[in-house]
């Protein structure tokens, strides 16, 4: 949340007509924000001037007052005018203000109710008559306060905090902000702590420093270009400089050296050049004033003309996190140049057909222009550079600007990039395009940025896996097949998800990602693994082992081949002899044959167990043993022994 007081207008010969006209426009304008009206004209203008975006088309959210006899909003707009005509000692005693919240913060009609109580309780006027109205465009709620400071029983306007209006405004803001969990500013003054305003370690270390805040008017410009104000290069650039110089003909080299000036203006005055632009030295720091660096240098002297000055590159005052606003000041830069030259040809052309150059002739001019302009290629750029992440597709770029003091940098894949790489022209289906940050990449010239290519990092831009996957490949190719991965932990996993699916879980080189492929690649080991068979079900399909070599995999299982004397043959065909097998088998298959015979081996069977060599079942523990069958009683299974062999 941010507050200012709006100055009021210029006040006229006749006082006591002004202060009731000033109160009149600024209450119909709170109840009437889309009207063109005096106050809206004026509102603009200041604005304008103070570089901050003008308003657009407003709408009425809530409106409001306290502090008055009457309860319907005509008698208090009368009452408002009737005690400022009372003030005949000042020439305005209505006091404009501006409370505006965030642009994701919107408060609710009771809480705009509670946020003008506290404001007005802390500045020790709460019982003063105050009309008050939230208005909002497609940007940002504000609250606007039309606050009489004249008190009728004493007959004298009320001194806020002796004087000093807006420290006690920002200790306000302070208490609202603590009170309803809202975001405070970046360079906020005050902030609370045990339920009091107190000065932050910023302000503090600004007083111990003697450095001055930044203005709102260079705060708007840095938000709508997305480059350092004048104020914000002089602080960080010419204020070491200065301090650090012991005498002026060193001053004047050390800041020519990185294109600043330290010039005189009028009788006293300092202005610290940057380019086209001035700004004040009172307004960086009150230690490095004329007078002084008097005191401390000597008389003043001038910059040597033998002194060079170096041309400031313009894209060194960039913000990191404005990407793409070089584009933004081209098109701005080009805007203009053209309205430059068709003011010149309009007066020109009024010059050579013998017309004065008079205001008439110039507009008659325009109107012709106009027309023409339409058919042209150039158009007029967005007001600011979130319009412009708009209209240009940018939807990621455009919500985080505005946040970017609180919001951490993209994630990125970053590596040691091999030497001489070169970014390809095209990335799965991205295009890269150069850019004063790298190379970005997207789907065309004038689609969004998917990610953006900055030499030793790749920061991942568009929410999708296929700018993800892109990113992916890129990094592979400029990073040798090492790629480290930043971001949240959600990130990380999208990332080791997609270099999986795709191939490319080898080139991730965060130890994490190493240690989790290894027991990846392990485990798919095991798993393919042949699974070892129960070495009793093994054996049960094995004829008795021999000291031949006997292919057990393939021999049938053994069965009873003698014959009753003039009887058919009741146990089915005789075993083959082993000279019969093909000589042919590979010794290696005998070999393992060989290894796993074994002569006396017990095989589970539903009744109990059965040797093999005596092919007699032998009962479970506990059964009753059970003798040879009828059949195996009469015609018994010779026994393999010493002397079995091939031939017998």
């Amino acid at each position: 949340m941010i507050v200012k007081k709006i100055p009021a207008r210029p006040a006229g010969r006749n006082a006591t007509i002004e202060r009731s006209t000033h109160a009149r426009r600024l209450v119909d304008y709170l109840r009437l924000p889309d009207k063109e009206s005096a106050e809206r004209a004026h509102l603009v203008e200041y604005m304008l001037s103070q570089k901050l975006a003008a308003p657009s088309t407003e709408r009425l959210f809530h409106i409001g007052a306290r502090g008055f006899v009457s309860e319907t909003i005509e008698g208090q707009r009368a009452e408002m005018i009737a005690v400022a005509q009372e003030a005949r000692r000042s020439p305005n005693p209505v006091d404009h203000w501006l409370l505006s919240w965030r642009e994701d913060e919107l408060p609710t009609p009771d809480q705009v109710d509670a946020v003008v109580a506290l404001f007005v309780e802390h500045l020790d006027v709460a019982d003063q008559p105050c009309i008050y109205a939230c208005h909002g465009d497609t940007r940002n709620r504000h609250v606007h306060l039309a606050l009489n400071r004249y008190d009728c029983a004493t007959r004298r306007m009320i001194e806020i905090n002796d004087g000093f209006t807006l420290e006690a405004a920002h200790q306000a803001v302070a208490l609202i902000v603590d009170r309803f969990g809202w975001q405070a500013e970046k360079d906020n003054r005050y902030e609370v702590a045990n339920g009091r305003p107190v000065l932050t370690a910023s302000a503090l270390a600004r007083i111990e420093d003697g450095r001055e805040s930044i203005r709102p008017a260079a705060a708007a410009f840095e938000n709508r270009t997305g480059y350092r104000s004048a104020q914000r290069i002089a602080q960080d650039d010419a204020l070491p400089r200065i301090k650090a110089a012991r005498s002026w003909a060193e001053l004047h080299a050390s800041l020519a050296g990185v294109g600043i000036t330290y010039d005189l203006t009028g009788t006293n005055g300092v202005t610290i050049g940057v380019g086209n632009e001035r700004v004040k030295a009172s307004i960086v720091d009150r230690a490095i004033t004329r007078t002084r660096l008097e005191k401390r240098l000597g008389g003043f002297q001038p910059r040597d003309a033998v002194t060079p000055l170096v041309t400031r590159l313009v894209d060194d005052d960039r913000f990191t996190e404005a990407l793409r606003a070089e584009e933004y000041r081209a098109a701005c830069e080009q805007w203009r140049k053209l309205q430059d030259d068709k003011r010149k040809a309009r007066a020109a052309r009024a010059t050579e057909v013998g017309k004065p150059v008079t205001a008439t002739n110039i507009a008659r001019a325009a109107a012709r222009d106009q027309a023409s302009a339409k058919a042209s290629k150039i158009k007029r750029p967005p007001p600011d550079l979130q319009s412009f992440y708009y209209a240009h597709g940018e939807g990621v770029l455009a919500e985080r600007w505005p946040h970017r003091h609180r919001v951490s940098g993209f994630p990125s894949l970053h590596g040691g990039r091999r030497a001489g790489a070169v970014s390809p022209h095209v990335v799965e289906g991205y295009t890269g395009y150069p850019c004063a940050d790298g190379v970005r990449y997207a789907r065309g010239p004038q689609s969004p940025t998917a990610f953006l290519d900055r030499g030793p990092r790749i920061d991942v831009i568009a929410d999708d896996d296929a700018a993800l996957l892109g990113a992916l490949r890129l990094a592979a190719l400029n990073f040798d097949g090492k790629v480290s991965v930043s971001g949240s932990a959600a990130f990380r996993e999208r990332v080791y998800a997609l270099a999986k699916a795709h191939g490319l879980s080898e080139v991730l080189n965060d130890p994490d990602f190493v240690r989790r492929r290894a027991v990846e690649v392990s485990d798919h080991l095991k798993s393919q693994a042949v699974p070892v068979v129960d070495s009793a079900v093994a054996i049960a399909s094995i004829l008795p082992p021999t000291d031949t070599d006997i292919d057990s995999d393939r021999i049938p299982a053994p069965r009873n081949t003698r014959r009753r004397p003039g009887g058919p043959d009741e146990s089915g065909p005789p075993i083959p002899l082993l000279s019969q097998r093909s000589a042919s088998e590979p010794a290696a298959e005998r070999k393992r044959s060989r290894e796993r015979s074994t002569r006396d081996v017990a095989v589970s069977k539903p009744g109990g167990l059965i040797d093999l060599a005596s092919n007699v079942e032998k009962p479970r523990s506990g059964a009753k043993a059970k003798g040879p069958t009828d059949t195996e009683a009469q015609f018994p299974v010779a026994r393999p022994g010493k002397g079995h062999s091939e031939g017998r």
